[in-house]
């Protein structure tokens, strides 16, 4: 058995959809590092994302490629829900002034254009709805295989990741790495924490083999990095503090 990369349930071995939070799981497992890896295509091949090493074509879709479906239908539905409200606005502006070369009234000729007209804005509107549903779910699908990537990472770091490692891995920006991360935090799977070095790291505790946290201080994952930087400070004062008293006395 397996596990699922996106929610940790379990998967049998030829599934690639999880029964437990229906997420894909994007690529075979790599040869080299032996972890369910997305792709990455880099200098013209298809390398690991967990471990960097080269795979084949068919290894699963490249992160680069993840929702490229889902955002083209949202571009061509959105093109296509702004032409059919100019389109609607247009034909009953049109329809309108020729109605009214015949009616006796200015009445007729004016509800006419303006039905028409609310017409094809609603169409045009519902067609722009699911336009932005198509580019959502294009960034969820992303966002689950840059995740699997991120624990395919953590899994050969013995368990813990830093934004940098993370945007240099995946080539990716160091904004998109961290708002990855801190979701991923806020969600339960990963902790922040300051490391020897004063940098913050996200482990993965159900990864097998995770190192202990040591000399690390835990943060909340909801604080933001000026509130985690000024509670360290304060807390080395404490100890330096501490330190002075016990050498006085």
């Amino acid at each position: 058995m397996k596990q699922c990369t996106v929610c940790g349930s379990a998967m049998a071995p030829g599934d690639r959809l999880c029964t437990h939070c229906g997420r894909a799981d994007y690529g075979s497992t790599c040869n080299t590092c032996h972890q369910p890896a997305p792709t990455l295509i880099r200098g013209g091949a298809v390398v690991c994302a967990g471990c960097g090493a080269v795979r084949g074509p068919l290894a699963g879709v490249p992160l680069d490629m993840v929702g490229s479906a889902h955002r083209v239908g949202s571009w061509i539905t959105g093109a296509l829900g702004w032409a059919m409200i100019a389109g609607g606005l247009l034909v009953g502006g049109l329809v309108g002034l020729i109605v009214s070369l015949f009616a006796a009234s200015l009445v007729t000729p004016l509800v006419t254009g303006v039905v028409i007209g609310a017409l094809g804005a609603a169409a045009g509107a519902a067609t722009l709805s699911a336009s932005k549903s198509l580019d959502k779910r294009a960034k969820e699908k992303r966002d689950d295989a840059m995740e699997q990537g991120i624990l395919a990472m953590a899994q050969l770091r013995k368990g813990s990741v830093t934004t940098v490692e993370v945007a240099q891995n995946l080539a990716i920006t160091l904004a998109e790495a961290d708002r990855l991360l801190s979701s991923m935090s806020q969600k339960g799977r990963a902790s922040v924490e300051i490391n020897r070095e004063g940098i913050l790291q996200y482990t993965f505790r159900d990864i097998q083999g995770a190192l202990d946290p040591g000399a690390r201080v835990r943060i909340d994952p909801a604080s933001s990095p000026q509130e985690t930087a000024r509670i360290e400070v304060d807390r080395e004062w404490e100890r330096m503090a501490e330190r002075r008293k016990n050498g006085l006395q």
